[in-house]
Formats: structure tokens, C-alpha cells, sequence
């Protein structure tokens, strides 16, 4: 039986995490997590060897338990093609996709789109660069009329510099995802500063265990300096918004709540 600690309603940020906790879809996943925690990731996917995107029956499920336990969803768009592609082909799939989804998921009423503007390495020569971004300001036009507001596109860093998307996130009025564990393993020295610099813009956290390069692991088996840190400048700056334990069993999601009730009490 899935037993953890009830944490919902007790800190000043919404406390969540992701819908592949424990081995099953996300109906039976969002049962199980509902009644403690805060929010839930909706990770999807949607490949031609499978899709979870949920069904007309499931999103009715899914309202009814986030009405019934007080949750909120943020929707982690599909990562299976790149948004900013080289090859055109696989960025119209993308848009298409992410219409259709937001289209199906919106009677949710997310708390956040989680976008990936994938396509670019943070190694990348210039040129590749300014050509990415051409890609993703293409991008960005054709999927911005489906969302009903673009303060709840949250545009998530990942293995290239924040400001490489800044332009977009202000031209298109969205709002960031800070993955804090790609901070640390991409820009370890400097990832406070990338934080302090993200933190007013952000409207999601991704928080997850690193080591050794590997990241979405548990707290437990990451750098408790780096984690102590973190929740120190989550308190000067009084975030309140959603932090997401993006981690994906339930070993790692039961000792990370230990984690955080600790470094939180202390």
C-alpha cells in the first residue's frame, strides 16, 4: 500500500510532483498522490508506439479528484519531438501535438504548461544558435493563440544558458520553469546567480537529486549543501509558487519528503 507523509497545505509553496510515482498510468497515480500533496505533474507522451494522452473519461476523473482533494495539475508538454527542430516536419508534429493536448487538457485549468524548447546544446556554435532561435520564435508563434494565457507557459532551462530563451519568454509574456537540478548540473558554480536571476519570472520548480552528472534521483542521494542552499534562497525570496519533485518512483519520493520536512523544520 502507498502510504506517505501528509505534506499538502504545509509550506508556503505548493508541494508536488509527478504522475509516475508509482508503477501504473496516471489515474491510478494521481489517486494514490492526491490526498497529501499539492500539485501533480502531468508528464505526457505521445509517440506512434504509445501515448498517455489522457481520455475525454479521464480528464473528468482527473477534475473530479483535483476538486475533491483541493490539487492542482501543472501539464509537462511532450518532450518526444523537438520543438525547435532542424527538421520542419518534426516541429508542425510538435505544435500538433501540443494544440491537441491543450485543447483536451484545459478544463483542467493547470497551474502551468511546462515547455521544452529543445533543438540546441549548450556547446552549440554560434551560428546553430541564432538559427535555433529562429526555429523557436517560429514555434512559439504557431502554438501561442491555443494557450489561454501565456503567463501559464512556463519555459524550462535545460542543458544550454536561461538567457539563450529569455527573448521568447518576454516577447510571448510567458513565465519560466526552473529546473534546479539542471543548475547544478550544467552550471554548478553559477547557479545561484542563474536562480536569483529566474526566481521572479518562475512560476514552476523542478527540484530533484544530483550526482555524479545523473539528476532525477532522490534527495537523499544528492548534494545536501546544494539542497540546504536552495531552500534558503526559496525563503528570502518568498516563492510561493509550485516546486515539483520531479522524480519518478516512489523510494526516491518518500526519502526526498524526508528531506525537505527536515531541511525546512530546521
Amino acid at each position: 500500500m502507498f502510504l506517505i507523509p501528509e505534506v499538502k497545505n504545509q509550506f508556503p509553496f505548493s508541494l508536488g510532483t509527478t504522475s509516475y510515482i508509482i508503477p501504473a498510468d496516471i489515474i491510478p497515480n494521481v489517486r494514490a498522490l492526491a490526498p497529501c500533496i499539492d500539485d501533480i505533474e502531468l508528464v505526457l507522451f505521445q509517440s506512434p508506439d504509445y501515448s498517455n494522452i489522457p481520455s475525454q473519461e479521464d480528464i473528468r476523473i482527473l477534475k473530479e479528484l483535483a476538486q475533491n482533494h483541493q490539487i492542482t495539475y501543472t501539464v509537462h508538454l511532450p518532450i518526444d519531438r523537438k520543438a525547435a527542430a532542424s527538421d520542419r516536419l518534426e516541429r508542425e508534429l510538435f505544435c500538433d501535438g501540443v494544440k491537441r493536448i491543450v485543447n483536451r487538457c484545459d478544463t483542467l485549468n493547470p497551474a502551468a504548461w511546462i515547455l521544452h524548447l529543445e533543438g540546441i546544446t549548450g556547446d552549440s556554435p554560434q551560428k546553430e544558435i541564432s538559427e535555433w532561435k529562429k526555429r523557436c520564435f517560429e514555434t512559439m508563434e504557431n502554438i501561442k493563440d491555443v494557450f489561454p494565457n501565456p503567463q501559464l507557459i512556463a519555459i524550462e532551462n535545460l542543458a544550454y544558458p536561461w538567457q539563450w530563451h529569455h527573448d521568447f519568454a518576454t516577447q510571448y509574456n510567458t513565465s519560466l520553469c526552473c529546473d534546479v537540478g539542471h543548475l547544478w548540473i550544467y552550471f554548478q558554480d553559477q547557479w545561484k546567480d542563474h536562480f536569483k536571476q529566474m526566481i521572479h519570472r518562475t512560476r514552476v520548480i523542478h527540484l530533484h537529486g544530483t550526482a555524479n552528472g545523473k539528476d532525477h534521483i532522490s534527495l537523499s542521494k544528492g548534494n545536501s549543501l546544494l539542497i540546504k542552499s536552495f531552500f534558503d534562497l526559496i525563503r528570502k525570496h518568498s516563492y510561493s509558487g509550485v516546486i515539483t519533485l520531479e522524480i519518478f518512483n516512489e523510494n526516491d519520493f518518500l526519502n526526498s519528503i524526508e528531506v525537505i520536512q527536515r531541511l525546512w523544520e530546521k
